[in-house]
């Protein structure tokens, strides 16, 4: 703003803003606290004791992770070795079985007539008969030891019943050798394979041994056990019991 010059005063030429100077160093106010050590040292990293219980946590962790798999790997592999015992196991019993079934089958021997039980197809269409099923009758004096084992004596008393004594005693497969051997036997993981066929290494360790036995309380019963060796990867054990289909037939 101007003003018009009038003699005897000052010229005016305006209005001048001034500032006040500011001096920091006089200025009063709320200021930041200096850091501890112990936030200083924070910020360029972590401790020592910090570090330390970091990396033994880690290497816990790790470790036992590292455990877990060794010892899943570990179950998976002895259940599956279990399996092909089990499976082993069941595959032989089914040989005694199916001997049982057929002992003293009426098979055309000892004046008899083939029938279904011999297992031939020739004779499928034949009803099932069993050799004890006419062991009392006199005339057939042939059969004195299907008569005894039915339990009549030789003057047709009544005697305990032997009938899986006997079948132990003599039945026997086409090759000469016992269908129910008393054993100990150690059964053959290639058994029944090709000949070139060769042990699986995985059940190469186990060894599974097969017992055949008559029930010391009842003779018309076998009682047949399975087990694998001590040294073997696994324990296994399986009972079962036979009873010949010919004791259904005696008088």
């Amino acid at each position: 703003m101007n003003h018009t010059h009038m003699a005897g005063y000052p010229t005016f030429v305006g209005w001048i803003k001034l500032r006040p100077v500011r001096d920091n160093r006089f200025i009063k106010g709320p200021q930041m606290a200096p850091l501890s050590p112990k936030k200083q040292a924070r910020r360029g990293g972590f401790s020592m004791p910090e570090v330390l219980v970091s990396s033994a946590l880690l290497a816990f962790v790790v470790a036992s992770s590292t455990q877990l798999y060794i010892n899943s790997g570990s179950t998976i592999q002895k259940s599956s070795l279990r399996d092909a015992v089990n499976a082993r196991i069941a595959e032989d019993l089914e040989e005694p079985r199916r001997e049982s079934w057929r002992w003293a089958c009426e098979d055309g021997s000892e004046g008899g007539i083939p029938t279904a039980c011999t297992g031939s197809t020739a004779d499928a269409d034949k009803p099932v008969a069993y050799k004890t099923g006419r062991s009392v009758y006199s005339t057939f004096a042939e059969l004195p030891r299907y008569k005894q084992a039915c339990g009549f004596g030789s003057s047709s008393t009544r005697i305990p019943q032997t009938t899986a004594a006997l079948m132990q005693q003599e039945r026997t497969l086409p090759d000469g050798s016992k269908a129910f051997p008393t054993g100990p036997i150690t059964l053959s993981w290639i058994k029944n394979l090709p000949a070139n066929t060769t042990t699986p290494a995985h059940t190469a360790s186990v060894n599974i041994q097969r017992t055949i036995t008559v029930n010391s309380l009842d003779q018309n019963q076998l009682d047949v056990s399975y087990s694998t060796t001590v040294n073997s990867p696994i324990q296994v054990s399986l009972n079962a019991s036979l009873t010949p289909q010919a004791l259904s037939w005696c008088p």
